[in-house]
């Protein structure tokens, strides 16, 4: 029984390492071309919000918004999938909210004027990154202080669930030109690790766990 059982654990170790060599780090999905998210840019009617995703922000290129909105929209739809319909109601407007700050929260609009700059287009993209950031701080705080819910949280992000829910939460120190009291990229902080950790697919949607 014990050497199945080492054999066993070798050939777990030996698919880690595989799986972890296949893997495309942050930095490596963030220089794909044409990486689309989670909705259809080439609707008719799209938000101005919905075209900047599509279409990037001064420099900042669509593939930063594509990444964020798809791991976003994939670790919402893998929570609302599982809990009670009354709490579902929750997450929804957690999302909705989301939906109506994106592009919208900053306090004043003096990136606007020149987002050809490198700086001024960060901290504009950081209006599109904030909301995603806040969301996923809300739906995994709900999820995670909730004894109902606590193992869907642990079975997205098996097999380390306290390091993520430590690293969403954490509070980074802020650019003292950012607009936000808070930091707004933490959200790229829990997507590197994701994607090292090989728990995403290329375009940043979490890996479906049923």
């Amino acid at each position: 029984m014990l050497k199945y059982l080492k054999i066993l654990n070798k050939f777990y170790i030996v698919f880690i390492l595989v799986s972890s060599l296949n893997a495309l780090s942050l930095e490596e999905m963030l220089q794909q071309d044409n990486i689309k998210p989670s909705f259809d840019c080439d609707l008719p009617k799209l938000s101005e919000s919905e075209m900047d995703i599509c279409g990037g922000v001064g420099m900042i290129p669509a593939s930063y918004f594509a990444i964020i909105d798809n791991f976003y929209s994939s670790y919402y739809k893998a929570v609302i999938k599982h809990i009670d319909l009354k709490d579902k109601t929750i997450i929804k407007n957690i999302s909705l909210t989301m939906l109506k700050e994106r592009g919208k929260v900053c306090p004043n609009t003096k990136f606007d004027d020149n987002v050809s700059s490198g700086l001024n287009s960060a901290l504009a993209a950081q209006c599109y990154y904030y909301p995603y950031n806040k969301a996923l701080r809300e739906i995994t705080e709900f999820i995670y202080n909730n004894p109902k819910y606590k193992n869907i949280f642990e079975q997205i992000f098996y097999p380390n669930p306290k390091g993520y829910y430590q690293l969403i939460m954490n509070k980074k120190p802020l650019n003292p030109d950012s607009p936000f009291d808070d930091d707004a990229e933490v959200i790229f902080d829990v997507i590197d690790k994701a994607a090292k950790d090989n728990l995403l697919e290329s375009n940043g949607a979490l890996k479906k766990h049923e």
